[in-house]
């Protein structure tokens, strides 16, 4: 089982996309992950943003700029970037890597394997990151398995984990954003189990959100480790 080697930061052409990544990819390098932008979809409808992720059975139409987006099209760009990464994934070098939304930041190297088959989850969503002490609770040792995770900002996957998943969508295609679809419980619609890694190595920082008019702070129960280090 390998190892991640890279993280795929998905960003848009906002000045706060912009400020997010750029924090992001600095957390990157402060743990020596190396690490790569991916210029996600805005200004268009979701269809026409899944049209251009190369990945069959998806709904496209021509691209039109199209003023005041509404935040279901822009969550619906979000899927097509995790998508388009994911295909990256599946053609490329890499037999594991870790896949970040722009907010995301990430506290340690992961040095545990990740199987393939499972979407590797790696850490919750927090207003302020300087509550949780990831230096007391260490880098992940272990996978928890978990039925749901509130969002699909920092994750792990392997290189065959990706390719089942561009074939899941080219055979059964889309029903929603890609958080609602493969990480939100009782509403998740692959095959692909969720685990958790712990102690926790990356976390969400909510701040501004670039879909919603404020960002969603849920998140499912916490596993021990972050309890314990989160103050």
């Amino acid at each position: 089982m390998p190892k991640p080697t890279k993280a795929y930061i998905l960003k848009i052409d906002t000045p706060i996309s912009k400020e997010y990544s750029e924090i992001c990819a600095e957390s990157c390098k402060n743990i020596n992950l190396e690490c790569e932008f991916f210029n996600g979809y805005t200004n268009q409808t979701g269809a026409s943003a899944l049209g251009q992720t190369g990945i069959k059975n998806v709904p496209s139409e021509p691209y039109a700029h199209i003023e005041n987006i509404s935040p279901g099209h822009k969550a619906m760009c979000c899927t097509a970037g995790h998508f388009s990464i994911w295909k990256i994934i599946a053609e490329g070098p890499d037999d594991a890597a870790v896949v970040l939304e722009h907010d995301a930041i990430m506290l340690h190297q992961l040095e545990i394997d990740i199987p393939d088959g499972v979407i590797v989850v790696l850490g919750y969503k927090v207003i302020d990151p300087s509550r949780y002490d990831h230096k007391s609770a260490g880098p992940p040792t272990e996978l928890i398995a978990i039925p749901g995770h509130e969002g699909a900002h920092a994750y792990a996957m392997t290189k065959k984990t990706a390719q089942f998943l561009i074939k899941e969508i080219e055979h059964q295609g889309i029903n929603s954003a890609v958080d609602n679809d493969y990480f939100i419980m009782r509403q998740r619609r692959t095959a692909v189990p969720l685990a958790i890694a712990s102690p926790t190595p990356a976390l969400g920082w909510l701040r501004e959100s670039t879909i919603w008019s404020s960002s969603a702070d849920q998140n499912y129960e916490f596993i021990t480790t972050f309890k314990e280090n989160y103050k």
